[in-house]
């Protein structure tokens, strides 16, 4: 059974900082550094909303360029806001395409401390260390918050960003079998 450690999220995050798109990285950089100069409450304009959206799932473009952008504005507002985490969750999935993911990225960039970004190939690696009871293609509500409980725990545990450990856990199942 695949065991997860500070030194498995160390190696495995590097393995993403190095192989992974630049272009997604850079996207991910700019987006996180625009929301840091943003005034509380933090909010997305439709236009910052429709890149991060893409960034976390890039075949609902269409869908999310439906939004209004005064919905998305106000959308994203009140989730912020909003001291209920699936409360938060609900209110971002009002937006044209936006699903659990989405959302719980959305979530990531305005509190990258608190929320994970909830991905299939994470939840495949979490499966393989025996961390994850559920289907990986579960994508409910429900398995987002019990992931964010398990990303938490794991992430104080070996003394990691959840960020790190969000890209050590989808690196590990995106280049582990064609790693040198």
């Amino acid at each position: 059974m695949l065991r997860i450690s500070r030194r498995f999220v160390r190696e495995w995050a590097g393995e993403y900082d190095r192989r992974a798109d630049p272009a997604l990285r850079a996207e991910e950089q700019s987006l996180k550094a625009w929301l840091r100069g943003q005034q509380e409450p933090k909010h997305l304009d439709k236009g910052h909303f429709v890149r991060l959206a893409r960034w976390t799932a890039p075949r609902q473009l269409e869908a999310y360029e439906s939004n209004r952008p005064a919905f998305v504005g106000q959308a994203t507002r009140l989730a912020y806001q909003a001291l209920d985490v699936r409360l938060k969750v609900h209110i971002l999935s009002g937006m044209q395409g936006v699903s659990v993911t989405v959302a719980a990225a959305i979530l990531h960039f305005f509190h990258p401390r608190l929320f994970p970004i909830f991905d299939l190939r994470a939840r495949t690696t979490l499966k393989k260390a025996g961390l994850w009871p559920r289907r990986v293609d579960d994508a409910s509500v429900e398995a987002w918050e019990d992931y964010a409980s398990v990303m938490r725990k794991l992430s104080r545990r070996y003394r990691v960003s959840l960020r790190d450990l969000d890209k050590a856990l989808y690196a590990y199942d995106r280049w582990r079998k064609r790693r040198r």
